[in-house]
């Protein structure tokens, strides 16, 4: 028998659906509910013989999709103050012909064997994100294996080509199969949302049902990323896997439920194959990701450009270069700066002076250019083959000023120093997640080594001027 991709669906993960967990808040996602059951239905009654789950709450990696090993997958929603278990049989043969596919086609996808379980400390496979879908998989009927992968933080192509050697594998061993693509949308829609409210969140979640109503997938993947990081959102890259393995196949998707009561967007969705021959959505991802990269390059401001080849030349040269003959007035003064840099949407280092360390703010933007990009100790070295997706953006500091009260704080204009002594933070303005004073405070604190209820702590903030 041929094996095939026989439908796929989008579900959310929020563990207040189950009533257990949400109590009388339940209601207010019936409708959410409800879809889902409809939809864990639809998937039942395909009659699969596995069903492909993508989480993005799984071990995450920065470079690599994974696919969770074990003869029997488990878990439980015991953080969340329930006795809801799960224990699934995993299909082992797909998930080795898929790691197998992988590696034949240089795909960033590892299993996570018992090794890496013990050397990652993953108690239980089955996490929130795979375990409320599939507990309405459960109430549809299924019983049987399933293969669970998280998306990683590795880029729009690799996550669709991902999915694509789940297509491979699926057609080698004649499996019927579903894919279970897990994603909650914004979480910032509302002031009290985990994110608080971001315009860039509404924007996502009406984008995301306008893709589902005209079945435009295409479109779904290749969203804007900087809308994608406001927005909060864990959706499309599980959608992007599910899109890869129905790689080359015409498909029609249908909305069945939206709502966001508690300022995260909870959509419920089918996607059903159509028949007849499609084509391939990875070279529009591609085409997307290079025209908007080059439009970026093209908007650099001069410090951003600066910056940019200052790494890209050390990188690549192990040479630092020094300034440039022209340069802008602000670049002759002495000044702090910090520069961040960003891969695929998320951090991927940045190093900055409060107070100069070197003669002019020029000389200070290629030092820490090159710091952020070898010397952040939260990452590994940038390795040349990164320098093109790489996005940049630098903060010059105005001089602190002393904080009396904490009413004279606000993230969104000012950074923040906290100092005791020897130790001491910076946290720069308009951060995400970084929505409150409070919060403020507390990650200022935490990054210093600073007890959250120590006394004693002097503060100070700062306005910076911001490039990209």
């Amino acid at each position: 028998m041929d094996g095939k991709i026989l439908l796929g669906a989008l579900m959310p993960h929020p563990p207040l659906i189950i009533p257990d967990i949400g109590g009388e808040e339940t209601a207010m996602v019936r409708d959410t509910a409800d879809a889902m059951l409809r939809a864990a239905q639809d998937l039942v009654q395909a009659s699969p013989d596995v069903v492909v789950v993508i989480s993005p709450h799984g071990p995450m990696f920065e470079d690599a999709v994974t696919i969770m090993g074990g003869d029997v997958l488990q878990g439980d929603l015991a953080e969340f103050q329930s006795d809801v278990t799960f224990s699934y049989q995993s299909d082992v043969e797909l998930a080795a012909e898929i790691v197998k596919t992988a590696e034949d086609r240089d795909v960033s996808l590892y299993l996570m064997d018992d090794s890496l379980k013990a050397e990652f400390g993953i108690a239980s496979e089955v996490d929130y994100g795979a375990g409320v879908p599939l507990y309405f998989l459960e109430k549809a009927g299924y019983t049987g294996p399933i293969v669970l992968l998280c998306p990683g933080g590795v880029s729009a192509e690799m996550l669709y080509r991902a999915g694509m050697c789940v297509q491979t594998a699926v057609q080698n061993l004649g499996r019927r199969a579903v894919v279970l693509a897990s994603g909650d949308n914004s979480h910032a829609l509302a002031q009290d949302a985990p994110m608080g409210f971001r315009e860039e969140g509404v924007e996502f979640d009406a984008a995301l049902q306008e893709c589902l109503r005209d079945s435009d997938l295409a479109r779904l993947l290749t969203l804007d990323e900087s809308m994608l990081e406001a927005a909060a959102e864990d959706t499309v890259g599980s959608m992007t896997v599910l899109c890869g393995a129905f790689d080359r196949v015409p498909l029609a998707s249908q909305l069945l439920s939206y709502e966001g009561p508690f300022g995260v967007g909870y959509t419920v969705a089918t996607v059903t194959p159509k028949g007849g021959d499609g084509v391939s959505l990875l070279p529009n991802i591609i085409e997307s990701r290079a025209e908007r990269l080059e439009e970026i390059r093209a908007s650099e401001t001069p410090f951003v450009r600066l910056a940019r080849e200052a790494l890209e030349t050390y990188v690549k040269e192990e040479k630092v270069i020094a300034p440039p003959t022209l340069m802008p007035e602000e670049m002759k003064r002495t000044g702090g700066c910090f520069v961040s840099i960003k891969q695929l949407g998320r951090l991927r280092g940045c190093i900055g002076t409060v107070d100069a360390v070197t003669p002019t703010l020029a000389e200070e933007i290629i030092r820490n250019a090159i710091e952020a990009g070898i010397a952040d100790d939260r990452f590994f070295p940038v390795e040349e083959n990164e320098l093109d997706e790489l996005i940049y953006k630098v903060d010059v500091l105005e001089p602190e000023k002393p904080v009396t009260d904490t009413s004279e704080l606000n993230p969104r204009i000012y950074g923040l120093i906290v100092q005791k002594g020897d130790r001491s933070a910076v946290l720069l303005p308009d951060l995400e997640g970084v929505n409150t004073v409070e919060e403020q405070l507390m990650y200022a604190k935490e990054k210093a080594g600073i007890a959250q209820d120590e006394e004693g702590v002097e503060l100070f903030r700062f306005r910076v001027t911001r490039y990209t």
